[in-house]
Formats: structure tokens, C-alpha cells, sequence
């Protein structure tokens, strides 16, 4: 509570183009599942800081216009598509249209305020700053978990201390151990942008920690997307290609789907893992139920029901649900494709004028700052492949997506 109250009162410290540094320092230390409950109100510490950031906004006057790009309407229709189909397609819908209103409000009011405060360059190294220092404070907190089993941060709410196959997997403040590597394996490609830029080693030493994070949660998909960060970043040079890269990407792993007896999924999720403890195979049977069950899902998805595969596909696990570990199926099975497909052209276009953004700099300063995000993004991407983003680390999700639409309208207005 008081650290809620501490970063809520910063809010109105900091003028208005510098009220993303409370959200960004609850990113990497608030659990977003903890609450300040008013009856029957939970004020979730997003919730909290992203309303007094919008009062911020207003209160300060008038200030610099945004212009509505492509990825904004697409990040608006994903997320108002999404919540109108899961309450059409829930039983309790007085239930699903509450906590539907709650997770929509919360996402268009944080992404209104990082659309309003990046509004350059010079926002987006503010931004690696902040989280450079705040992985650094993190660091003593993972550590003490990986090497003790104890998690410090206890006090918040995250005692759960997850081990599989004898392997401790930290989580630091994030609800889940995978989480906390998909941020660092994220995270990384913006630090090492901003160590180009400013050649500090403490920067250096922010991006060894992201490394350290993604080991440290000991999960096989964080290890993929940090060999992916690092592939890409070195890709640098022959960004210029990157189209030829995706379609001789998408051309392989065509022929892998047809020549092999198992598709592709399989092969992605079975045959490229990492560590011998890893679930990919649960991954390919929730993968490939999905594609069994599309004309189930495609147009209502499931509601509050959500898709019961496990008692039909995989009754032996005995499992109580089915762990949608797939932020595009957990997108599918709550909004269909209506909310699917945008969200897919929305990464897409992310992407490419991230990349465009890099290409088109002038400066090797801002060359980097622009791949670093187009790198962050590709990696998200990767990512949902393995976990279902949920609890902050949305938060840096938006952030990333809000800076690609500032790409987006600065390519605009150079036309």
C-alpha cells in the first residue's frame, strides 16, 4: 500500500512528460494481481497510476497533438473487439462485462498516456534509462531467489517459489517465472540500443542482467527469445533485408510443415526445445487443439467457459483446465479471429515501421534506438509463442506498441 501511495504521489512530481517513470518502475516492481479493494472496486496499482497519469495529462494543458496512426486504431478495435465477444460468448455475462470494462479501461487509458508522453528519440532513451536502473535494483531480488529459494518480495504477495526437475525458477515480482525471462529477453534489445548510444558500462552491465533473468527462470521459451534478441540485433547491418528474411522464413517452414509427418507446430514446440524439463509438448497439444477446434472458436471464441480441450485432448494429465500458454490462442479463444487477426497485422506493422524507422534515421544514434524497439517487438512475437502475456509485463508490451506508432506518424509526416 505504501508503495502504491509512493508512486502514485511521484505522479504529480514529475511533469507530464516524464509521468511514464512511476509506470515503468510498477512494471518491474509491483504485482499487478495485488489490489486496494473499496467494496467491490479493485484498484489494481496500473489501474491506480494509469488514471492519475491521464489527470496529469489533463490538468497540465494543452500539449502536443497525436495523431492517430494505423497501429492505434488496431490496438483500439483488438482490445474493444476482444472484450465485446468474450461477454457475448460468457454465461455470467454481468460478470464478464465488469471485468471486461476493468482490463479495457485499464489498456486504452496506460496506452493514451504513453501515446501523449513518447513523443521522440529522446523519450525512448528516458524510457531504456529508467528500466536500465530499475533492472539493476532488481538484480540483489533475483539473485537472493535463484540461489535460496525465497522470494523477497513475499511481502506484495509473490511467496510462490516454483522448482521443476530440482530447478529453481525465479520470478522476482512477475506472476510467472516465464514473465520475468520474456522481459528480460525483451528488455535486452533496448538497453543494448541505449549502450550504443551512450557507451556506458553500466548499461553494458544492464544487459548482461537481462541475460542473467532469462537464465535464472530456467524455462526453454526465454532462452529461444534471447538467442532470437541476439540473432536479430546482429542482424543490424542487413536490416534492409529484413523482408527477404521473413519470406524465406515463412517459405522454410512451409516445406518443414509439408515434408514432415508432424506440422510445423510440432516441430517448433517438440523438436526445438531447450532444456529436458521443458512443457513444448503440452505446447503442441494446446497448439494443435486449437487448430482441431478453430470452428469452435473462430467467431465467439469461448467467454468465461474458455476452452475445455484438456478433457477431450488430454484427459490423462488430469488437469483441472486448459493452460493456454499462447498469447495468440488466449487472444483467439476469448475474442475469435475478429480480435485475433488484428492483433497479428498490429505486430506486424510494429515491426515494420520500427524497422523502416531504423532504416531511415539519419543518425547511427537513432539507427540503433529504432532497431533496438523493431528487436524488443520481434521478440514479444516470439514470445506469445510460449506464454500468454499477463500482469505487467503488458505494460512494457504497450510501451513497445506505442513507440512503433510513433514511428508510424513520424513516417507519415514525412510524406
Amino acid at each position: 500500500m505504501a508503495l502504491i501511495s509512493c508512486l502514485s504521489f511521484s505522479i504529480f512530481l514529475f511533469p507530464f512528460n516524464r509521468v511514464i517513470v512511476p509506470i515503468v518502475v510498477a512494471t518491474c516492481f509491483m504485482p499487478a494481481d495485488i489490489a486496494v479493494i473499496l467494496g467491490p472496486f479493485h484498484l489494481y496499482p496500473i489501474r491506480i497510476l494509469a488514471f492519475l497519469s491521464v489527470v496529469k495529462l489533463v490538468v497540465s494543458g494543452p500539449n502536443a497533438a497525436v495523431r492517430i496512426t494505423k497501429i492505434d486504431k488496431l490496438f483500439i478495435f483488438y482490445n474493444l473487439a476482444g472484450a465485446v465477444i468474450y461477454v457475448i460468448a460468457s454465461k455470467d455475462s454481468g460478470q464478464a462485462l465488469i471485468f471486461q470494462s476493468g482490463q479495457l479501461v485499464d489498456s486504452l487509458m496506460i496506452y493514451y498516456v504513453f501515446r501523449k508522453v513518447i513523443t521522440g528519440t529522446s523519450s525512448i532513451m528516458g524510457i531504456c534509462a529508467v528500466f536500465k536502473v530499475c533492472v539493476i535494483i532488481l538484480l540483489p531480488f533475483v539473485i537472493f531467489e535463484f540461489f535460496t529459494a525465497n522470494n523477497l518480495f513475499s511481502f506484495l504477495g509473490r511467496s510462490g517459489i516454483s522448482v521443476r526437475a530440482g530447478e529453481i525458477r525465479a520470478a522476482a515480482t512477475f506472476s510467472h517465472p516465464i514473465l520475468l525471462g520474456s522481459f528480460g529477453a525483451a528488455l535486452l534489445p533496448m538497453l543494448w540500443a541505449l549502450y550504443k548510444v551512450d557507451r556506458n558500462k553500466s548499461t553494458l552491465f544492464s544487459v548482461l542482467i537481462c541475460v542473467f533473468f532469462v537464465f535464472s527462470c530456467n524455462s526453454s521459451g526465454p532462452i529461444v527469445a534471447l538467442i532470437s534478441s541476439v540473432f536479430f540485433l546482429a542482424f543490424f547491418r542487413w536490416r534492409r533485408y529484413g523482408n527477404i528474411l521473413f519470406y524465406l522464413m515463412l517459405f522454410v517452414s512451409t516445406i518443414i510443415h509439408f515434408v514432415r509427418e508432424s506440422p510445423i507446430w510440432h516441430f517448433i514446440y517438440v523438436r526445438v526445445r531447450i532444456k529436458p524439463s521443458s512443457t513444448g509438448y503440452h505446447r503442441y497439444l494446446l497448439f494443435d487443439a486449437a487448430v482441431k477446434e478453430i470452428k469452435e472458436w473462430w467467431l465467439l471464441g469461448y467467454g468465461d467457459q474458455g476452452p475445455q480441450w484438456h478433457i477431450k485432448y488430454w484427459p490423462w494429465t488430469h488437469a483441472t483446465f486448459t493452460d493456454v500458454t499462447n498469447h495468440y490462442l488466449l487472444i483467439g479463444v476469448r475474442g475469435g479471429l475478429l480480435a485475433l487477426l488484428p492483433f497479428i497485422i498490429l505486430c506486424y506493422n510494429a515491426i515494420k515501421y520500427l524497422a523502416l524507422a531504423s532504416i531511415g534515421a539519419s543518425s547511427d544514434n537513432d539507427q540503433w534506438l529504432w532497431w533496438g524497439n523493431a528487436v524488443t517487438m520481434i521478440v514479444h512475437c516470439i514470445s506469445f509463442l510460449s506464454v500468454a502475456y499477463f500482469g505487467q509485463i503488458t505494460m512494457f508490451l504497450y510501451i513497445t506498441i506505442a513507440i512503433s506508432s510513433l514511428a508510424m506518424q513520424i513516417a507519415h509526416e514525412k510524406k
